[in-house]
């Protein structure tokens, strides 16, 4: 049996310029460092839309007022699927729906702005499905022969076409490897669709590209992970990136004919790494940013000591070097041993989930700038920003009891002020104040009609509230 080979990462790492609140922000305004305190409470409690207050996890968040300001995207839960999530900086819930979900992101699908999200069915399989800005099921998407993987989903950049990805089971025997004779090695198996026609356009095996020696798993299980592909990304130049947590490559992969024209990382990478502590290891995420770099999040499980980043390489293709331009660390440091992400922004900013942590932190250059953490144990797939307005279908919500009102829309995020009308007489606007608003009505009436205001006070839906 092959020895497996174990990526020792060592050398000084620099920690970060510690993070300062901006006044007023939240409620982690005095924590100083680049890490947000854990919330009070596991759950906000929202007296218009009681059944939320089991079910949406609280976020605490660290503002700087240098952060992107758009709305941050989540599936967090005490598993690596929960239920979807989109809050602003400041920790308020925008839009929860319960459930099992992962991977949100934001895409657009014939030309409108559109959620993707996976969605797992009891049976353990599932299926990536598109939510419009009303938040209603517009498409969906799955495997054609295979299970439907929930580690990534991607619209081709001219929107024709999907990628879409399946872990499927292979029996294979391992005895040269000191393996069982009968092991089951799990296949990545790469499928590309075509929107309109549901055509498979491009399949791939990783079986039949990628050696079993290249993992850094043990091969002498009777299961074997091998590669556990985990992110998909188009490139300009035909060519997919994947990432490939168990042999902590990079896969650079042609589709024309499915060869694999490089390697970064693992023991077979076709670039030198020239820093000790340069390497990563079971990483998530590998995707191109705007200057042509690479950025990963490192989860660092083969690191010594432990500990998760993201992390940002220059290639020389020429000299076949990579060099590690971006170090991004939490002060203190933490180790997410298992899921994350590292995503540029519009303005550049890269914001990282660190694993199964719970813990985000959106960085300007090495500096941070916005930091987010959810209740112990709780954790997000992946998270993103992204320039999404919500407009549900479904009305408000409101309760009356007796002089006092509560106001929410659950996924809206037009809201800027509530009109409240009594017997269609007296009216007050009220700011709104988060996911819910709340407010004293003189004479405790027994109905009021309320009314959802934009920016420019433009009325975007109304609801009549009754005392019980």
């Amino acid at each position: 049996m092959r020895r497996r080979t174990t990526l020792t990462v060592l050398g000084a790492v620099a920690l970060l310029v510690p993070l300062a609140a901006v006044d007023g922000a939240t409620a982690a305004d005095d924590a100083g460092p680049s890490r947000a305190p854990r919330p009070d409470t596991t759950h906000e409690t929202f007296l218009s839309r009681p059944g939320l207050a089991a079910e949406a996890p609280a976020l605490s968040t660290i503002r700087t007022g240098k952060e992107d300001p758009r709305p941050l995207l989540t599936t967090p839960g005490t598993t690596a699927q929960g239920g979807i999530g989109i809050y602003d900086n400041s920790g308020q819930l925008i839009y929860w729906k319960d459930g099992k979900y992962a991977d949100l992101k934001a895409a657009t699908y014939r030309g409108e702005p559109v959620l993707s999200v996976f969605s797992a069915t009891s049976g353990g399989d599932g299926k990536y499905v598109l939510l419009d800005s009303s938040y209603r099921q517009v498409a969906e998407f799955a495997m054609k022969g295979y299970t439907t993987d929930p580690h990534d989903f991607q619209v081709s950049p001219d929107g024709k076409r999907v990628l879409l990805l399946s872990y499927h089971p292979v029996k294979k025997d391992l005895s040269e490897y000191g393996g069982p004779k009968d092991a089951t090695v799990t296949d990545a198996v790469v499928q590309e669709q075509d929107i309109e026609t549901g055509e498979v356009t491009f399949e791939w095996s990783a079986l039949d590209h990628i050696p079993l020696t290249e993992t850094q798993v043990r091969l002498d299980e009777k299961e074997v992970d091998y590669v556990h592909f985990n992110s998909l990304a188009y490139e300009k130049d035909g060519t997919l990136l994947a990432s490939a947590r168990h042999s902590s490559t990079v896969y650079k992969i042609d589709m024309a004919d499915g060869k694999i024209k490089w390697r970064l990382g693992g023991e077979n990478s076709d670039f030198a790494l020239p820093g000790l502590g340069d390497a990563f290891s079971f990483q998530h995420d590998a995707r191109r940013l705007k200057d042509g770099s690479i950025s990963v999040f490192d989860n660092g499980n083969l690191a010594n000591p432990q500990r998760s980043r993201g992390a940002v390489y220059t290639l020389d293709e020429a000299k076949k070097t990579a060099t590690l331009t971006r170090d991004l660390q939490p002060d203190p440091p933490q180790y997410g041993s298992y899921v994350g992400s590292n995503n540029e922004m519009a303005n550049g900013d890269q914001l990282v989930s660190y694993g199964n942590t719970g813990e985000i932190a959106e960085f300007q250059g090495e500096a941070p700038v916005w930091a987010g953490a959810f209740p112990e144990n709780y954790l997000t797939y992946r998270a993103q920003r992204a320039d999404w307005k919500g407009t549900p279908s479904s009305r408000p919500s409101a309760v009356l009891r007796g002089d006092r009102l509560a106001m929410s829309w659950n996924g809206s995020t037009e809201v800027r002020r509530w009109r409240v009308e009594v017997s269609g007489e007296r009216a007050k606007e009220v700011k709104r104040t988060g996911f819910e608003t709340r407010t004293r009505i003189s004479g405790s009436p027994e109905k009021v009609r309320i009314t959802a205001l934009d920016a420019k006070g433009n009325p975007l839906q109304t609801r009549t509230a009754t005392s019980p």
